[in-house]
C-alpha cells in the first residue's frame, strides 16, 4: 500500500512555531536548574571545606544569576510571541472554516501554503480567479482601526506597509510558482481578511488590494465574475495538491 498524503491545515505553521517556543522556553530553565543546582553544592561543599574555593563559589553564583535574569527576559518575550502566535493561529481556523464551507467543484481551498521565511494563510482557486488571503487577528475591544487611502494603508494613524508588503510578497509567491507548475501568468487578487478591527475604504479602491473583514470577504467574492472554466481550476488545483501535499505517518 502506498504512502498517503495531505495538505496542510490552517493555522499549522504557527502550531509548528508555538512548540518551538516551548521547546526554547524550557531548554532554557532547565539550563538555569542544572546551574542552581550546580551552584548549590558547590556553596555545601564550600561551607563543609572541602576542595571548593570561596572564588568559585562566587564565579557559579554569577553564573547562575546571569541565567536567571536572561531566563526571566528570554521566556518573557517567548510567551509574548505564543500569545500572539495563539491568536494567530485563531484568527486563521476562523478564517479557514469560513472558507471551507465556500469551497466546492468550482472553488477549491488550501491552507498554509509555505515559503522560504513566511508562509501563505489560505489560497483559492475559483472560477472567480486566485485568490492569496493574509490573516489578522486583533482584539475587540482594544478599538483598533485600518484606513486605506491613495494607496496607503494606516493603522491607528500611522503608516504600515508591512501587511501591504506581505501580501505583494505572498502574491508574487504563488504568482511565480503557478507560472512554473502551469506554465501560465494567472493574476492573483490579493486579499487581507481582518478580523477584530474597524476598516475604512472610503475610495472604494478594491483593484489591488482587498482589506477587509470577515463579513465582507464572501460578498465581494460572490460578486465577482468569472475568470477560469471549471476544468482550469481542477487541473491548478491538482498542480497545487501536488506541489504541498506532505506524508502523512
Amino acid at each position: 500500500m502506498g504512502k498517503k498524503f495531505r495538505t496542510h491545515v490552517q493555522g499549522e505553521s504557527l502550531q509548528k512555531k508555538i512548540d518551538a517556543d516551548y521547546e526554547r522556553y524550557f531548554t532554557i530553565w532547565g539550563t538555569f536548574v542544572a546551574f542552581f543546582i550546580l551552584t548549590l553544592y558547590i556553596w555545601l561543599f564550600y561551607f563543609r571545606v572541602w576542595e571548593i574555593t570561596f572564588s568559585m563559589a562566587v564565579t557559579f553564583s554569577v553564573i547562575t544569576g546571569i541565567f536567571l535574569i536572561y531566563g526571566i527576559r528570554k521566556s518573557l518575550k517567548l510567551f509574548k510571541h505564543i500569545r500572539n502566535c495563539y491568536k494567530g493561529m485563531e484568527g486563521e481556523r476562523l478564517v479557514g472554516e469560513m472558507l471551507n464551507k465556500m469551497s466546492n467543484d468550482s472553488t477549491r481551498v488550501f491552507h498554509d501554503i509555505c515559503g522560504d521565511y513566511f508562509n501563505v494563510d489560505h489560497l483559492i482557486i475559483s472560477t472567480k480567479g486566485i485568490f492569496t488571503i493574509e490573516t489578522k487577528h486583533y482584539d475587540r475591544k482594544k478599538g483598533y482601526k485600518f484606513l486605506f487611502q491613495n494607496g496607503k494603508l494606516m493603522f491607528n494613524g500611522r503608516q504600515c506597509s508591512t501587511l501591504l508588503n506581505q501580501m505583494d510578497g505572498e502574491s508574487n509567491f504563488i504568482h511565480e510558482k503557478l507560472n512554473v507548475l502551469c506554465g501560465r501568468d494567472y493574476p492573483i487578487q490579493k486579499v487581507a481578511i481582518i478580523i477584530g478591527a474597524y476598516i475604512e475604504n472610503p475610495q472604494n479602491e478594491f483593484s489591488n488590494y482587498w482589506i477587509l473583514n470577515e463579513n465582507s470577504f464572501p460578498k465581494f467574492f460572490q460578486n465577482t465574475k468569472d475568470g477560469l472554466t471549471i476544468d482550469e481550476v481542477r487541473s491548478i488545483a491538482n498542480q497545487i495538491t501536488e506541489w504541498i501535499k506532505v506524508s502523512v505517518d
